[in-house]
């Protein structure tokens, strides 16, 4: 068993080295050359404002200890082994003394196998000994994730209960990391006893589906626990801690003790020490400084109900700050007259404007510009999901308001959301801004494609060009003049992996965006789906009737905006296209137009796809922004879509007719030739159907009219009377 330590350089290149849990354990007890760890703890401090970073944060590793690591040709990173441990972040520990005080309850457990202090100095990484209760070992990253994320969340109620603080991860994986600390004092025990997670395999590969273990395992899980001293308790509340969050928490906390300690220092005389009120008073001073120093009242109210839980409620907490909060506000200069008279003027303006105060104290608010509504959460650095305002939501905080003191309605709450109060967000402009400027330059998209096994000359080239039209899609706006009309399509027989290949080329931030449920004849539901999802699966694609293939399907698949009307609505909007297609099928013969089958790429297997690999998400789409910005393109010219159509024949649907007629006839190579003859297509048909029989109905005329236009080689010219073709009877 040996923890993975990863160093990324300024090119974004990983650089690996491995320890056994002894080595790691005496590695943490001196800082490195370069006095790095020692120097982050002292910069803490001084860390002015929520946006401030520690400029070499990036030169101490990341340690993975949950498996062990290696760094394949792509320079991305595989799983080879996995440890049998995760990994719990325990946080919001103000000093040294509560982090040794932290170790020391958890070391008195048998499942812990390692605990350090954290490289700011205010956290400990705990690190868990985890078992499959049916003693099976995952042999690859899913299946040790699944066993993972089990694992973590059954391990973080017991560690939690005992230490009396939550673990600080949000989204636990098999690759969550912390990075190289110092640690004078480590605890370890190598040999420690594994928690049992009950729970069972889905099939060979399937993943673990965990369930609640047996009475026993529970039993054997938590004896220790119950007998291990704890001299702190469970707050009333849990507590998460996004990643983004974890800094601005830690920064606040500086400050609350800081702030703490002048309070302290200052009030400390015979008659404060005397008095009853004591403790509220210094409560109200700490929460005047704070506002002084420009802490938000609810940030304010965080950090003091999480050390002062055991004595107040948050409800009285609350209470103080505000009146501390607004006795510090009386201190700043006056308002502007013109606002003072605007609120003075009447009662419900005055009465909007603490509205909008309150809820922009008290929460966080954004409009979702992908699904189409507004969102929020407690505007402070604990972890909360952000929820939509519906009714609900919206009736909760109108009565929050109201308790407050506010005459507002649900009404008031909804037009405040729904205004430019809310800033607009995009969860998608969102992910690609993280990975825009940060490709390594190793071509990971064509290589993708290569996990495609293929006979098909063009298909590397293919979904690349594809690849960058689906992202260049995602920025698209309502003024976009062209849409992503290319449709890979991935012809094999069942179970070679076509939809689980189709469902990784997103990431796990944008799986919401997936979807392969969509019905191409539900055109109202197609139009929104294609508003709001990101990459439109349409699986098993011959079950697509050929009237819908060559009517609503083929116009929508160009569409560069949607315009729809939304349930309840009220009138149509126009609203930007996100979604591109991709298809999957079991058959051959799939595509029913000849005239549309430029737009499908397809592409049919010789073998079972190749995902045994995660993508590595951030390199792929950073790399497909770096070509677009460098104006590659996504389209494809005129040669490139008569490759497209000329290799699609082999997947076109073809009728009995047309089967018969190259039983009948061949194009001539030109009029001269001998046996040459010209032939409208009622003639040809008619030619096939007295050879064939009356089986044939003159209703599929049409369709076989169509073909001969699109019969490769086969001259025509148009007379006034009807079309001819130049043909040799056979």
């Amino acid at each position: 068993m040996k923890l993975t330590l990863i160093r990324t350089d300024k090119q974004n290149r990983h650089h690996l080295t491995t320890k056994t849990l002894e080595r790691f354990a005496e590695r943490v007890k001196t800082d490195t050359k370069q006095q790095l760890v020692s120097e982050l703890r002292r910069e803490i401090p001084f860390m002015s404002g929520f946006g401030a970073e520690f400029p070499k944060l990036e030169q101490l590793p990341r340690v993975y200890p949950a498996a062990e690591w290696r760094i394949d040709e792509q320079g991305d990173l595989q799983m080879t082994a996995f440890n049998g441990m995760v990994l719990l972040s325990i946080g919001q520990l103000t000093d040294e003394a509560q982090v040794e005080t932290a170790k020391q309850t958890v070391a008195g457990l048998p499942s812990t196998v390692m605990a350090v202090a954290g490289a700011s100095g205010r956290s400990l990484k705990v690190l868990v000994a985890v078992a499959a209760a049916d003693g099976r070992t995952p042999v690859n990253e899913e299946e040790a994730d699944a066993l993972y994320q089990a694992a973590h969340a059954y391990a973080a109620r017991v560690y939690s209960g005992v230490t009396g603080h939550e673990v600080t991860v949000a989204h636990p994986t098999v690759r969550d990391s912390f990075r190289m600390t110092l640690d004078p004092t480590p605890y370890l025990n190598a040999k420690a006893t594994a928690l049992k997670i009950g729970g069972g395999w889905r099939g060979e590969g399937g993943g673990f589906l965990a369930v609640p273990s047996s009475k026993a395992e529970r039993k054997e899980n938590t004896s220790a626990a119950d007998k291990s001293p704890s001299t702190l308790h469970l707050p009333p509340s849990t507590i998460h801690h996004q990643p983004s969050t974890i800094k601005k928490y830690d920064e606040v906390e500086y400050l609350y003790r800081r702030v703490v300690n002048e309070v302290y220092d200052a009030l400390d005389t015979d008659e404060w020490r005397q008095s009853p009120y004591r403790e509220e008073a210094a409560t109200s001073e700490i929460a005047r400084r704070l506002c002084q120093l420009g802490v938000e009242e609810e940030e304010a109210v965080a950090h003091l109900h999480s050390h002062l839980w055991s004595r107040e409620e948050e409800r009285h907490i609350r209470a103080v700050v505000a009146s501390s909060y607004e006795a510090a506000r009386e201190h700043k200069p006056k308002a502007d007259p013109e606002l003072k008279a605007i609120e003075a003027s009447a009662k419900v303006r005055r009465d909007t404007l603490a509205l909008i105060d309150f809820l922009g104290r008290r929460y966080q608010l954004r409009y979702n510009t992908v699904m189409g509504y507004a969102e929020f959460r407690p505007n402070n650095s604990t972890y909360h999901p952000w929820r939509p305002v519906d009714e609900r939501a919206a009736n909760d905080l109108a009565l929050e308001a109201r308790t407050e003191g506010l005459d507002v309605w649900d009404k008031d709450v909804k037009r405040y959301v729904n205004s430019s109060y809310a800033p607009r967000y995009s969860p998608v402009q969102e992910y690609l801004w993280e990975c825009r400027g940060k490709w390594d330059g190793h071509d990971r998209i064509r290589e993708l494609a290569r996990t495609v096994p293929t006979q098909n000359p063009y298909w590397e080239e293919w979904f690349y060009t594809w690849f960058l039209a689906m992202v260049s899609q995602w920025s698209a706006t309502e003024y976009a003049r062209y849409g992503n009309a290319a449709v890979p399509l991935l012809i094999s027989k069942q179970g070679w992996n076509k939809s689980t290949f189709c469902q990784s080329l997103l990431p796990v931030e944008l799986q919401w965006g997936y979807t392969q449920t969509a019905r191409p004849s539900e055109e109202k539901t197609m139009l929104l789906m294609m508003s709001q999802m990101l990459l439109i699966n349409f699986d098993e694609f011959n079950k697509i009737s050929p009237q819908v293939q060559q009517g609503f399907l083929k116009n929508m698949l160009s569409l560069p905006v949607v315009k729809a009307k939304r349930p309840y609505g009220k009138h149509v909007e126009v609203m930007p296209r996100l979604s591109s297609f991709i298809a999957t099928t079991n058959l051959t013969d799939v595509l029913s137009d000849p005239t549309g089958s430029r737009r499908f790429l397809g592409v049919e297997l010789t073998g079972p796809i190749d995902v045994s690999r995660r993508p590595n998400h951030h390199q792929l789409f950073a790399q497909a922004l770096d070509a677009l910005d460098r104006g590659e393109p996504t389209w494809f010219d005129e040669a490139q879509t008569q490759q497209i159509m000329d290799y699609n024949r082999q997947f076109q649907q073809r009728t009995p007719a047309e089967q018969f007629f190259g039983d009948l006839f061949r194009p001539a190579l030109s009029p001269d030739e001998p046996g040459a003859q010209w032939m409208s297509a009622s003639a040809l048909f008619q030619a096939v159907r007295a050879q064939v029989g009356s089986s044939l109905q003159i209703s599929s005329l049409q369709k076989f009219g169509r073909a001969l236009a699109n019969m490769p080689g086969l001259h025509r010219r148009v007379t006034n009377q009807n079309t001819q073709y130049l043909v040799v009877k056979l």
